[in-house]
């Protein structure tokens, strides 16, 4: 069984942080097939495919997003790292730009999205606080 968490800088403004988790989403959950359902036609609509997966949405809480990231890393999840350069501009070349080549130490993290075995990500962020 799958799971997927997605661990988020609380601190953030409310729309911010509602756009950081659906970036992270729709990076993570691309060419999930193992991660999505079908879609699901309705009498008079189709309704978009959506995960059949548990998504769990946490805070750092007292670790660094960097940290969880280079954790994440070294457990083989499949995660995305997304930061403020990638937040602070409404045109994908200009974030293209302001990250390429860069380590991740240089960057500012704001969520962090991973996705995996259930019992691995569990073991990653079985002690993180839930988003309340």
């Amino acid at each position: 069984m799958y799971k997927a968490a997605i661990i988020i800088d609380s601190e953030q403004p409310t729309g911010l942080l509602a756009n950081s988790v659906a970036c992270i989403a729709s990076g993570l959950f691309l060419d999930g097939k193992d991660y999505v359902g079908p879609e699901i036609q309705g009498k008079d609509v189709t309704y978009i495919p959506i995960t059949k997966i548990p998504i769990l949405i946490l805070k750092p809480g007292n670790r660094s997003l960097f940290e969880l990231c280079k954790q994440a890393r070294g457990m083989n999840l499949k995660f995305m790292a997304f930061t403020k350069e990638g937040q602070s501009t409404t045109d994908y070349n200009q974030y293209e730009k302001r990250v390429s080549g860069l380590p991740l130490d240089s960057v500012t993290l704001v969520g962090l999205g991973v996705v995996g075995e259930e019992k691995v990500v569990n073991s990653l962020v079985g002690s993180l606080p839930m988003l309340r």
